[in-house]
C-alpha cells in the first residue's frame, strides 16, 4: 500500500492562450515509514504537486492513487492530510483545540479531544496555554505549528507538508522536526521545501523539480555522490 503518482502532469488555465504548464512527467511512490523531500526553486511546481497528491487538483494527465484508491474517493477519506504554506488559510474555529480536533471528529475518531491535545503537544504548543486561544491570535510560527498539529491529529496514512519550518525560530524548528520523525513511525511523509538540508539526514528519497519536471530523483547517498543535476536546478547542498 502506498501513495503513488504515475506520469503526472498539470496545466493551469488549460486551453487558454495564457495556459501555464506547471508539471510534467512526475512519477513517485511513497510508502508508510518513508520521508520524501521535494525541493525546487519558486515556481518549480512543488505546491501544485502536493495538491495533486492530496486530490485537491485533478491531473491533466497521469494518475494518483492512495492505497490503490483515487485520492478524492470516499474510500481514501482521511488517508491524506495536507498542511499549506500559509497556515492561516486552514483555520476557522473559535479555539485552537476545536480547530485541531475538527479533522479527527469528522473522521469518527473515538476521542478527538485527546487526539487534538496530543497533536498540540507534539509540535510544542502547550494545550493548557494555547488550547482555548483563537487560532487567529497566534504568531506566524505558532500558526504554522498549529496547522501541522491539525494534520497530525487526523492520524492520516500520508502527511503532506508545504514549507513546514519556514518562519520558525530554533525551538519551533526542533519541535516540528521531532514531530515529523515521530510521525514516520506510522505514516509516509512528504516535505516540500526551498531549503531541504535539515530534512536530508532522515530522508529516504529526494525529488528536485526544475520548471515542473524532475531534475533529480534518488536517494540522499546518490545526491551527495553527484549533486550536479540537483545544482543545475538552482539548488545547493
Amino acid at each position: 500500500m502506498a501513495l503513488v503518482a504515475r506520469d503526472l502532469g498539470y496545466t493551469y488555465s488549460a486551453g487558454a492562450h495564457y495556459q501555464v504548464r506547471a508539471l510534467s512527467g512526475i512519477t513517485l511512490e511513497l510508502e508508510r515509514g518513508e520521508l520524501l523531500v521535494i525541493a525546487g526553486a519558486t515556481g518549480s511546481g512543488k505546491s501544485t504537486l502536493l495538491k495533486l497528491l492530496a486530490g485537491l487538483l485533478q491531473p491533466a494527465q497521469g494518475t494518483v492513487a492512495v492505497d490503490d484508491e483515487p485520492p478524492a474517493s470516499r474510500a481514501a477519506r482521511g488517508r491524506v492530510a495536507i498542511v499549506f504554506q500559509n497556515p492561516e488559510s486552514q483555520f476557522f474555529a473559535e479555539t485552537l483545540l476545536a480547530d485541531v480536533g475538527f479533522g479527527p471528529r469528522n473522521l469518527g475518531v473515538p476521542d478527538p479531544g485527546a487526539a487534538a491535545t496530543s497533536a498540540l503537544e507534539a509540535v510544542g504548543l502547550d494545550p493548557e496555554s494555547f488550547g482555548l486561544r483563537s487560532p487567529f491570535t497566534l504568531s506566524g510560527g505558532e500558526a504554522r505549528r498549529a496547522a501541522i498539529a491539525g494534520a497530525l491529529a487526523m492520524g492520516a496514512h500520508y502527511l503532506l507538508l508545504d514549507e513546514p519550518t519556514a518562519g520558525l525560530d530554533a525551538r519551533g524548528r526542533r519541535d516540528v522536526l521531532a514531530a515529523v520523525d515521530a510521525e514516520r513511525a506510522r505514516a509516509g511523509v512528504v516535505v516540500v521545501t526551498h531549503d531541504p538540508d535539515e530534512f536530508l539526514a532522515s530522508a529516504t528519497r529526494v525529488l528536485a523539480l526544475d520548471a515542473g519536471t524532475p531534475a533529480f530523483d534518488g536517494t540522499v547517498d546518490a545526491l551527495t555522490a553527484d549533486p550536479s543535476a540537483y545544482e543545475a536546478a538552482g539548488l545547493r547542498l
